[in-house]
């Protein structure tokens, strides 16, 4: 075998070869899971402190307050061991800005860094080794900020399929931020029109009534009137308040003893915001929520055909790597000899095969001729990549293969048999 040429190993990170296992558990579900109920705890702990520094509840129990200290560099420690493990496994890659789980990655690691490296401990450090005293409200106010590591939530939500509904909502709530956007945009302007016409044709009488008045009770009306209707933003402010629906009959009426008219001006701007505007942003967003879950399925096939192609593509570099005599096929010698190389035997660990499984596995992907070539190669660990269950169904189905091609003759003798007695 001196002849054979040096095996070529596929490309891949170092970090992978160098820890398999780590990086099966890195890229568990599992794992995630675990960070995120970690994620979950630290932001009640947050929302424990806040309370306490807005109220001082705790102030009187020291014990509560060392509890939450020390809970808080629980879990600063915590999060820089996982960021430590993530990138032990996945490099520079893992906080690459040109995809969005790397930026999603990049913004992560900057909050923990910032808020618990950084504020959590290197400032207070240096604040005790130079004498100096740090704000404790601002290194607070900015702790805070890891509340927002809730989005990485998301990903648990899109990845598990025990929260279908929670991932709906989230994706419809990221589709409809457009929509929103510009139904603000929307809403302002009419608002705005109905707030000049009605400083025009409106106002004025109110104004005037309001010069006249002698009555103690009704200045206080006119008064209390003007507040709501002097001026395009106290104007304005008050439609928003008819939009919401928010106890708006009390003060139409007042007004309409002085502007008879007035309700025309208001269940005008009812039908145009409230009725026709909003339920029409309803309608989108709910086509926008359905369109999305359509997306979801499309995109889901996409990714489910990326990953396969991604699988046959990392296939064929583990055949090219293994193929050490370059026919095109692999024979029970370069097939044994692969489970002896570190780099080899570490892919096959992460296909979930053991050494002690190489002859049974040749037998499985060989067709009987003590070769296997590249379709045999691909299509058997295609089907057996993945559980338990797969493999032994793959195992089964093989066996009966085996069986049907031993029957076979019999079965042709027995026929040619009966012909010839008829």
């Amino acid at each position: 075998r001196g002849g054979r040429r040096p095996a070529i190993r596929p490309e891949m990170p170092i970090q992978l070869e160098r820890y398999p296992l780590l990086a099966s558990i890195v890229f568990s579900m599992k794992f995630e899971c675990f960070c995120s109920a970690f994620i979950v705890c630290n932001c009640v702990m947050i929302g424990l402190e806040a309370h306490d520094f807005a109220t001082g509840q705790w102030e009187a129990t020291p014990r509560v307050r060392s509890a939450l200290e020390v809970s808080e560099h629980f879990f600063t420690g915590f999060f820089l061991m996982e960021l430590a493990l993530r990138f032990t496994v996945q490099g520079v890659a893992l906080l690459d800005p040109s995809k969005s789980e790397g930026r999603a990655n990049l913004f992560d690691a900057t909050i923990v860094v910032l808020t618990g490296l950084i504020l959590g401990w290197l400032v207070p450090l240096l604040a005790l080794l130079s004498g100096l005293k740090t704000d404790g409200s601002v290194l607070r106010s900015i702790t805070a900020l890891r509340a927002f590591r809730l989005a990485r939530l998301v990903r648990v939500f899109r990845k598990m399929p025990l929260f279908p509904e929670a991932w709906m909502l989230i994706r419809g709530l990221s589709a409809s931020c457009r929509t929103l956007f510009w139904t603000v945009i929307v809403i302002f302007f009419v608002t705005y029109i109905f707030a000049v016409f009605g400083l025009m044709l409106m106002v004025p009488e109110i104004a005037d009534a309001r010069g006249l008045a002698s009555c103690p009770e009704e200045v206080e009306i006119l008064e209390s009137l003007w507040k709501m209707l002097g001026g395009i933003d106290r104007l304005m402010y008050t439609l928003i308040q008819v939009l919401t629906m928010d106890s708006f009959h009390g003060f139409m009426r007042q007004i309409l003893v002085y502007v008879p008219w007035s309700w025309v001006y208001w269940y005008a701007y009812m039908a145009v915001a409230c009725f026709v505007l909003m339920n029409l942003v309803t309608a989108i967003i709910v086509e926008n929520a359905f369109s999305s879950s359509r997306n979801d399925l499309e995109t889901a096939a996409a990714e489910k055909a990326l990953k396969q192609k991604r699988e046959l593509g990392e296939l064929k570099k583990l055949f090219s790597a293994m193929d050490t005599d370059g026919d095109g096929t692999l024979n029970w010698a370069e097939f044994q000899d692969s489970f002896a190389d570190p780099f080899l035997k570490s892919r096959w660990t992460m296909l979930d095969f053991k050494p002690e499984e190489g002859r049974e596995l040749f037998a499985l992907l060989d067709d009987g001729d003590g070769a296997i070539n590249t379709t045999e190669f691909f299509e058997g660990l295609s089907r057996m990549k993945g559980s338990a269950q797969s493999k032994d169904l793959y195992k089964l189905q093989k066996s009966i293969n085996q069986l049907r091609r031993e029957i076979q003759p019999l079965l042709d003798q027995d026929r040619q048999s009966k012909k010839h007695k008829l």
